[in-house]
């Protein structure tokens, strides 16, 4: 039953964020995308314009197409960003079905091996759906089975063909499939570079992740010529994505880091910096994870999620942690200086 605007209960549900009737209205059939309204919104649009995050959860694990637009040719994900809401158009844009991963978990031919072994399944939607990559959070994230026997090769397969397939997706909005195929290159990339066999020639066995926060950890170099390659390794020459890249990495002296280039553009950084305007997140020195808590025990400036964070970051700190004190107790002083020239009645 429809309104006089053509609103359907279901649009009516979404943009009051109710998960429950939602739910009944969808085992009673209802049409997630309907979108023959006033205004031509999708029930995914309707739950995005408040920004109900999971109500828009519920919706694409139903099957809510993430493209369709309104008649302003805006899809949910713009919706939610036009009304501040970017949370929700980050979880829309990085959103991907799970029968995407299913489907690498079935064997093409009788007797064949899948692409993607069944028990790694939950595991590899869990690393894909990540929104932080940042290199060093997506090395926390990185499951330790990946790492087993040529389980790696195989996930790396995987990515690299997720990558084109999204890209050569016609009915995706063309910001959000480029996107998602650089995010899997990017994760494929990392997770190759950690696979790679250790030093044969050293007796101590050496965790891979390890060494490979170590190396970005003490060497920004490295950091910058391994995220240059990524960028420049990425097929898809011609996208909108690429030209961006390569626009902020070609500005002289007002260039850009890789690191924050990619963060920009693929991991949802100037969103997340949008939407606290008013309140900038407290966010962590190693991987810029938000509502970080546990503050440098000598500065007390920089803050990181846990121990682990902070041990990364100690290095790259250290300098910087010892300004931060020099000034800080040189401005301890002058302020003592002061209260005691004032009780002597100097100004």
């Amino acid at each position: 039953m429809l309104d006089r605007r053509g609103l359907a209960p279901i649009h009516y549900a979404a943009y009051r964020g109710s998960l429950e009737i939602i739910s009944l209205l969808l085992f009673e059939g209802a049409n997630i995308n309907y979108g023959k309204s006033e205004r031509q919104n999708s029930p995914l649009h309707m739950a995005a314009i408040n920004g109900h995050i999971e109500v828009c959860r519920l919706l694409l694990k139903s099957g809510a197409r993430r493209y369709v637009v309104n008649h302003n040719d805006r899809t949910a994900a713009q919706t939610a960003a036009d009304n501040g809401h970017f949370h929700c158009a980050i979880l829309i844009n990085n959103y991907v079905p799970r029968e995407e991963v299913t489907y690498y978990t079935i064997p093409e031919f009788t007797g064949s091996e899948p692409k993607l072994p069944p028990p790694l399944a939950e595991l590899f939607y869990e690393f894909i759906m990540m929104t932080n990559i940042h290199p060093v959070k997506v090395v926390f994230e990185l499951p330790p089975v990946f790492l087993v026997d040529d389980n790696a090769l195989k996930i790396v397969n995987v990515l690299q063909i997720m990558s084109r397939r999204i890209f050569n997706k016609k009915e995706e909005d063309t910001s959000t499939k480029e996107m998602l195929s650089f995010k899997f290159h990017y994760l494929a990339t990392i997770l190759f570079e950690i696979a790679k066999p250790n030093d044969v020639t050293s007796k101590k066995q050496t965790d891979p992740k390890d060494v490979f926060i170590q190396k970005i950890s003490n060497n920004n170099n490295y950091l910058e010529q391994f995220l240059y390659d990524c960028i420049v390794k990425f097929s898809f020459k011609d996208s909108t994505l690429f030209r961006k890249m390569v626009y902020y990495m070609t500005q002289g002296m007002d260039s850009m880091p890789h690191l924050d280039i990619i963060l920009l553009l693929v991991g949802n950084k100037r969103a997340l910096s949008e939407e606290s305007a008013n309140k900038p997140p407290v966010t962590c020195g190693a991987c810029e994870e938000i509502n970080a808590s546990n503050k440098c025990p000598k500065c007390k400036t920089v803050q990181y999620c846990n121990h682990k964070c902070l041990r990364i970051h100690s290095l790259m700190h250290k300098k910087e942690c010892r300004r931060i004190r020099k000034d800080s107790k040189a401005s301890k002083d002058t302020s003592t200086l002061a209260k005691c020239l004032s009780k002597l009645g100097i100004k």
